[in-house]
């Protein structure tokens, strides 16, 4: 089991380039994804919008927890490498004759071995945030686990600001008001991580992260919250019925 983790904790570390390049090629698949109709005529209208709205999404998990920890939010982007190589991805994905890199990366081989690899750095992006929180505010738990969350899906919790960037302002599609599945999960597993710490817990986080990215792909279902909280909400804080003389209104 020692092994087991050491290697998971190695692969996104001894290949961090790989790593980051699936990485920075789902977020502005994502980043795309969310223009809808209006791909063709705002990317072509806004390049810069564009640009800056998938960099936002590659880099979201600096951009989200350096204001928090007290740091500078461009450090983020010191990486000049990183930005380039999101920059020439993004460009590839967004204006390509043909569009055929975009379909490439969408052919299911494809996603399918971009979703391992993602689901492989998961847990290290989550422990990378709970170290960066022990270090920055120790002991803090509720700290700890909102800069895990944001190291772990930044790009879902940015959205919403990568979208005003673009000109269009949609808050009710908050992580805050409708986390996701992924939000759901790096929460669980950061909680796990840090309350039974050890090689086990990690190579069980990693399947568990690993599952979800890959099952939808697989047409198995990953959401195992939703029951949950429907058996358990209205015990906890009732149901979201109106009163009878309301109704009666």
């Amino acid at each position: 089991m020692d092994a087991a983790a050491e290697l998971l904790q190695d692969l996104p570390k001894d290949f961090h380039y790989i790593f980051d390049t699936v990485h920075f090629i789902l977020c502005i698949q994502g980043d795309r994804d969310d223009y809808g109709d209006s791909f063709g005529t705002a990317t072509r209208t806004n390049p810069f919008a564009s640009w800056m709205s998938a960099m936002m999404s590659c880099f979201a998990g600096g951009l989200l927890v350096s204001p928090l920890c007290g740091e500078p939010v461009l450090g983020a982007w010191n990486d000049n490498l990183k930005v380039l190589l999101a920059t020439v991805l993004w460009f590839l994905l967004f204006y390509s004759p043909q569009d055929i890199c975009y379909q490439v990366s969408k052919m299911f081989p494809v996603k399918m071995m971009m979703y391992i690899t993602k689901g492989i750095y998961y847990p290290k992006k989550i422990y990378a945030g709970m170290k960066h929180a022990s270090h920055v505010m120790p002991g803090n738990i509720l700290a700890m686990v909102i800069i895990a969350v944001c190291k772990g899906n930044g790009s879902g919790m940015i959205k919403p600001v990568c979208r005003l960037v673009r000109g269009v302002w949609r808050p009710l599609s908050s992580e805050f008001l409708a986390p996701s599945v992924t939000t759901k999960y790096c929460i669980m597993c950061c909680l796990m991580l840090h309350l039974l710490p050890g090689p086990m817990t990690y190579v069980i986080v990693a399947g568990l992260l690993l599952s979800m990215k890959v099952g939808p792909l697989l047409g198995v279902p990953v959401d195992i919250f939703t029951p949950l909280e429907r058996g358990v909400a209205p015990l906890v804080i009732g149901t979201n019925e109106q009163p009878a003389e309301k109704k009666s209104q």
